[in-house]
């Protein structure tokens, strides 16, 4: 049961990929995976399950592929995530593409926007309420409003990329920096401090090589950690 439904979710990202979201069918995922649509409903409930379940499936193999070294409330956390995604979205222009036009061009399911939305925010929040619990956010930042905006800026980043703006070696540093940029704003104190540290000596090298420089010194962690 656990290798069909691997192959299900895996057949959803390659349908994802060559139709996009508005124009995934269902019955082309039936013919591939062998499945009829009543297995897909009694699995996932609705197609919007089925979506967000493949969705979640690649979020969380993804999450585990990437080396972390630093704790999941800190700058650096954030940063070795961003460039993690950036590196695996190199990889796969055509499901990135996917999601970006769905989130840019609109969505007729409010139900599947929002579940994507909760998956690529959820890494954003432990550094977000971290900055609010010591009281280092401006007066005017509410700290969902942060936490949906960063992932918008990456999704930003990831646009300019589909759509031939930027290139391949522009990607991941567009990533950060947008990030980074954003932060700048929304912070005070000794984040504010950081942050601007942070942002001299990445553009000096680079995003991939500053991250890499930082893990040198720090032994890995798992991704709850």
């Amino acid at each position: 049961m656990q290798a069909r439904r691997e192959r299900i979710l895996e057949e959803v990202l390659n349908l994802i990929a060559e139709q996009g979201l508005s124009g995934f069918s269902l019955g082309e995922l039936c013919r591939r995976a062998g499945v009829a649509k009543q297995t897909i409903y009694y699995a996932f409930g609705s197609r919007e399950g089925l979506i967000s379940a493949a969705i979640r499936n690649h979020f969380d193999k993804s999450e585990r592929q990437i080396p972390y070294h630093f704790p999941t409330a800190s700058l650096e956390r954030l940063l070795e995530r961003t460039v993690g995604v950036g590196q695996r979205n190199l990889q796969i222009r055509n499901y990135v593409a996917a999601i970006t036009s769905f989130y840019y061009g609109g969505s007729n399911s409010p139900e599947l926007w929002r579940a994507l939305h909760d998956i690529t925010t959820l890494p954003q929040r432990p550094y977000v309420e971290g900055l609010r619990r010591s009281r280092q956010l401006q007066a005017w930042v509410k700290p969902q409003w942060l936490i949906d905006e960063l992932d918008a800026q990456k999704l930003s980043a990831s646009n300019d990329w589909v759509n031939g703006r930027i290139g391949n070696d522009e990607l991941i540093d567009s990533m950060v920096l947008n990030q980074l940029t954003f932060l700048l704003g929304s912070v005070r104190g000794a984040a504010r401090t950081h942050i601007e540290r942070t942002l001299r000596e990445l553009t000096k090298v680079g995003a991939v090589a500053y991250v890499a420089e930082l893990a040198k010194d720090h032994p890995p962690v798992t991704p709850a950690a």
